[in-house]
Order: C-alpha cells, then structure tokens, then sequence
C-alpha cells in the first residue's frame, strides 16, 4: 500500500509541476536547387561558370571549368534565392535577390551587396547587361525597369509603372543597336518596348499573347538573316509555348513547345542557335526557311544556362548541377562536370501531422518535404515534390495540394517513398487553379476537398471533390464569384468555407467582402454565403472550444452562428491599414484540451481564454501553426521548426 502512494505522489509531482516550453528543432527542408546562372570568360580565357543555390541564405558559387575549382561561395545575405544573373560589359558578375542586387569580381572572396534597387520592390525577377557596364533590371511589385551604374547607383529609367495595372516584369532583353530594352510583363503578358534614346514606352504584340499570364524569359538574338529575333516562353495555367518575334518585321514568325530560354546559346558569325528543352539539345537555325529545330543531343535537367566556348563546343549548366559539354557538329557529350552545390535549408510553406505521428514540413518554392518524429527526435526528408500549400489525410494516405497548377499527390506513407514507382502519385492538375490551400478529408463520404486560389491574373477559386476509391475528381469553379477559397472546414457533419476577394498574383480584386458560407456535398452547391462586416477575407475556420465555428476576418477572431448567419463574437487582433498585395492564409489556429485557444496571426503566437477573454501573445515569429496527436503545438519560425508544450502537458 505504501509503495502505491509513493508511485501516485510522483506521478502527481511531475504532473503538476510540468511547465510550458518552446523547443527549436531546426531546420526541416533542405535543396540544392540551383537557379540564376552564367558563363562567363576572364581576359586570360580561362572560363567559369557561376550560379545560385537557394537557401536562407542563398548563395552565389563559382567554379573555373577546366580545373572545376571553386572560386567563390558566398552567402547573399537578405535573400533566399535569385531569378537571374548576368554578367555586365566589364565582366563583373550581377545576381538578382530580394529587392536587391548583389555584385561580384573575378579574384574577390565574397559577393558585394549593393543594397535596395527602387523603393518598395520586393523581386527583382530578371537582369540584362547594358552598355558601359550598366546593368537594368525587372522588378515586382510595381513593374518597374530599373538601371544600375556602377558609379551613379540606381534609377528609375520607367517612369514608373512599365504597364498600368501590371505587377511583373518578369523578362528583359537589351538590344545593343537600338539602344532598346523589350520586357516581357504579367501578369497578363505583354511586350513592351522602351526606348532609352528617345525615352518612351510602347506596347507590342497587341491581343496576340494577352491569353498567357506571363511573357517570363526572353533572349535577344542579334545579326541573323532576316533580322534580330525576340524568343520568349510564355506560360499560362493551361498553356505554354516559346515565340520568336521578329525586332524588324514586328511580327510573331513561328511558335514553339515549351523550350529553356535561358539555355540559348548563339554561335557567332553564324544563324544557328544552341538550347535546351525537356532533357534534349536543339540546334535551330535561322538561315533556313523552314526553322524547324533539330535535336542533336541528350542533356539531365533543366538548362538554367547556356555557352559557346573557345573552341565552339556547346555548354549548358542544368538543374542536375551538371554542365555538359556537347560537340555540336556530332552532338557527342564531350565532358560532363558535376558541381558540388551546396545543400542549405529553406523556409517552411506549409506543415501537417501525418497518420505516421510525424510533422510534415513542405519546402518553399524550391519544394522537397521533410519530417520530424517527435518520439524520436529523428528528421527524413523527402524528395522530389513541388511546394505543397496544403496537406490532408485519409487513414494511411497524405494527399499534397501543390504550387504551380494546383497539383494533386498522394502518398502512401506504409510504403517507400519512391517517385518513379508512383508514390507518391500523381492525380491530376486542377484546371484554372494554382494553389490549393485547403485541404479537408471527408472520412465518412471517402472524398477529400480542396479550396484554392486560382492562377495569376485570375479571379474565382474552386472546390474539387477528389473520389479516394476511383482517384477520379470534380472541380466547381467560380462558386463565390470573383473569390478565392482559402478554407474549409467540417462541423456537426456540415463542410463551411472560407473566401478572399484576392485572386491570383497580379489581378485587382472586384468584390468588396470576403464570405463565409455552407457548401453541400451531395448536391454540391453553396447552400448559402455571408459576409462578416467589410472584411476581405474569412480565413482559418475551426472549431472552437466550445465546439462553434470561429474563423479569422482579415485581422480579427470571429465567432459565427452558422445557424442564424450572425457573429456572435469578435476581437480585433491586427488592423490592416490597407489591402495588401494579397491576403490568403491568415491566421490558423486550434483548440486544445486545456480547454485554450491557441492560433498564428501575423507572424505570433497567441492563446486565448474564451471564457476569461484573456489573450497572450506567447513568441513571435511564428506562423503556420498546428496541433499535434501528442498535444504539442508546432509552428515555424523561418526554416525551423518548433514545438510548444502547454503548461501540464
């Protein structure tokens, strides 16, 4: 008997004397995806290759190709990655970033940072060399053209927006005769052409590309018969193809599959051109009147950059951190070069416990998947997957809603992880969408639903109805029209939903109010919408405490009567002084057995005493936040990934 109460006091003691904790368990993903490249030969001849390996931060690496030595790796501070590099007339090395643009000189240990291009621009999407050493650049969010002189700095050379109403530009090419830049802008593609002589802007291509969201590589290619060519990829939800514009005729002189712009290579005093598309190497050439591109040689990855060398070979860097070297007169593989390019960690863009009892971390943008056992404390990463923006499951399979096209996985997680052999597999795109942020399993009717934002430049989400049985779904476009569905969620049997007026990147809202409404399954309609007040967006529904329907409105935590369509409650967390660029997930938040509320809204940790309405703001930099089966939450902060345990647990 007393060794029973012994054993009950301690128990007792541990119980009651357990207090809340945040514990970091680091980063969760990790890539070596490479993405801005170039060639580039010094005075002596000797020839580099330089590229950007994303991560947090990224970094630019170097190597010399003929003794694969590396010359530089430096982290690019303030930057998870860049959309391009160039190299200016005086041979210096220009890497696109955050807002930002960073330099490097043959014989340097590190990358220069040259600080912010124009005010309030997040992305520099694409750079081109200039004359004298001037560098121009594309820039998001205000589709602005910027130059950089390495004596005078930046400026504005747009005038501001390049296209009204646009957000992108995501292309820039120079030609050097002219003393023209051509930018490609989106998100509803055009051609714009900016004189630097005579500073003014016009508008090419009228109606014939305005079908495709983005015109979003371009390479200009100069002293060919018939005239120098434009050729751009142009990409859309449902389309994709690459155009060669004639600069002289100013018209589009044939169109193309798919084909790696920035993979072109021209060989010179000649009208043959070199490039990659889909793991072949093309020879085009412009001296025929068919144009018909030939195929000469094999390649592994996507061509991130292309070069003719000294002795005419041609090379090409590819997402594989491969460069080959072909023969072009045989098409024979002449060296093949595997770079070390540096794993790094990236950020999280979407976390889900699984039916494994494991934390499921998505990667951003360079995608990848990891996970963390949190009874063992061991990490896996998983490899291959795009950037997964919502998660769900049902019994032993997670299903995956991806960026770009709304892709749809599942996987199996009773089997090896194993692309080739179809796990996870592949179910199919989602038709106009492209981000598939809600994701709700519905165990009794063997579906899962998925709620996304539609493509850029669009406006109206969709619900799909994905049958698990027969790997067969549905989609209902447009349901709240004009709005995206950015949650949804299952109460007493009944499926609610969550929208946003934002549609997808670069379009401007139409509606005013953001809804919450009921879909039904079975007839597979919106029974009924409403909105809350005069916000954007109802995002982040759940079931609270006390088993109502509470749902985050733009900045503030609601609670709503489903039954007589009313907020019952609300309370402001955060006040938007003006509609950003895009508002999506917001907060998320869970119930947990304590009986508390606990929920991520701009970026912190929150409880909530429903009873007691008394709020806690518990860390910071946390977002994405999730209940696991062991009564943990997890959140993450940048790349990591933490836990906090509620006081008792």
């Amino acid at each position: 008997m007393l060794k029973k109460y012994i054993i009950v006091l301690i128990v007792s003691c541990i119980f009651y004397n357990a207090k809340s904790q945040f514990v970091n368990h680091g980063p969760q993903v990790y890539a070596a995806a490479i993405q801005g490249s170039h060639f580039l030969k010094d005075e002596s001849g000797k020839e580099y290759v330089f590229t950007v390996a994303r991560g947090l931060p990224a970094r630019l690496v170097g190597y010399e190709l003929e003794t694969q030595k590396v010359v530089v790796d430096s982290p690019l501070q303030g930057t998870d990655g860049s959309w391009d590099m160039e190299v200016s007339s005086d041979n210096i090395v220009y890497v696109s970033g955050n807002g930002k643009m960073y330099s490097y000189k043959l014989g340097d240990k590190d990358v220069k940072d040259l600080g912010l291009a124009l005010p309030n621009q997040k992305v520099i999407w694409d750079l081109v060399a200039g004359k004298d050493g001037k560098i121009y650049g594309g820039t998001y969010p205000d589709c602005q053209v910027f130059e950089y002189d390495p004596i005078k700095g930046y400026k504005d050379i747009g005038n501001g927006a390049l296209f009204a109403g646009e957000n992108y530009v995501r292309s820039l090419v120079f030609d050097l005769n002219a003393n023209k830049i051509y930018a490609g802008i989106g998100s509803h593609a055009g051609l714009i052409a900016l004189d630097l002589n005579k500073q003014t802007k016009r508008q090419l291509m009228l109606n014939q590309i305005n079908e495709h969201e983005f015109l979003y590589d371009m390479e200009f290619i100069s002293n060919l018969s018939g005239g120098d060519r434009l050729i751009g990829w142009l990409n859309s939800a449902n389309k994709q193809e690459t155009i060669i514009y004639n600069v002289k005729t100013e018209k589009v002189e044939k169109s193309l599959p798919s084909i790696e712009v920035k993979s072109i290579a021209k060989k010179d005093q000649s009208n043959l051109i070199y490039y990659t598309s889909s793991g072949k190497v093309y020879m085009l050439d412009f001296g025929s009147n068919k144009l018909e591109p030939k195929i000469i040689s094999n390649v592994e990855g996507r061509g991130r950059a292309g070069y003719i060398d000294k002795n005419g070979n041609y090379n090409v860097i590819t997402a594989s951190h491969k460069v080959f070297k072909i023969d072009v007169s045989t098409g024979e593989v002449l060296k093949v070069i595997s770079l070390e390019i540096p794993k790094s960690p990236i950020s999280i863009q979407s976390i889900f416990w699984g039916p494994d009892n494991k934390v499921w971390s998505s990667g951003y943008l360079a995608g990848n998947h990891g996970t963390f056992d949190p009874a063992t404390g061991k990490h896996e990463s998983y490899i291959g997957l795009h950037q997964s923006e919502g998660m769900g499951s049902l019994g032993n399979i997670i299903y995956f809603g991806n960026y770009t096209h709304a892709e749809i996985f599942s996987y199996d997680v009773t089997k090896k992880w194993n692309l080739r052999d179809g796990n996870p597999k592949f179910l199919g795109a989602i038709k106009n969408q492209d981000r598939p942020f809600a994701i709700l399993p519905l165990k009794n009717k063997n579906e899962v639903l998925f709620g996304t934002v539609p493509g850029y430049g669009r406006l109206g989400g969709a619900i799909t109805h994905l049958d698990v049985k027969t790997e067969k779904y549905q989609t209902f476009e447009n349901i709240i029209p004009h709005q995206s569905i950015v949650s949804l969620v299952e109460i007493d049997g009944r499926i609610f939903g969550g929208t946003s007026i934002s549609g997808g990147l670069g379009v401007v809202p139409i509606s005013s109010h953001g809804k919450i409404f009921e879909w039904d399954p079975l007839e597979k309609k919106v029974l009924w919408a409403d909105s809350i007040d005069n916000y954007w967006s109802i995002s982040g529904l759940f079931k609270g405490p006390d088993d109502s329907l509470w749902a985050f409105a733009d900045g503030s935590l609601v609670k709503y009567d489903f039954n007589n369509r009313k907020v019952l409650y609300k309370k402001v967390i955060y006040k938007y002084n003006q509609l950003p660029s895009h508002i999506w997930r917001n907060g998320l938040a869970i119930s947990h057995p304590n009986g508390l509320m606990y929920f991520t809204l701009t970026d912190k940790l929150y409880s909530y005493d429903v009873a007691t309405d008394e709020l806690k703001m518990l860390k910071d930099n946390a977002s994405l936040m999730i209940l696991g089966s062991n009564n943990k939450i997890y959140f993450k902060h940048g790349t990591d990934l933490w836990s906090y345990t509620p006081d008792g647990y």
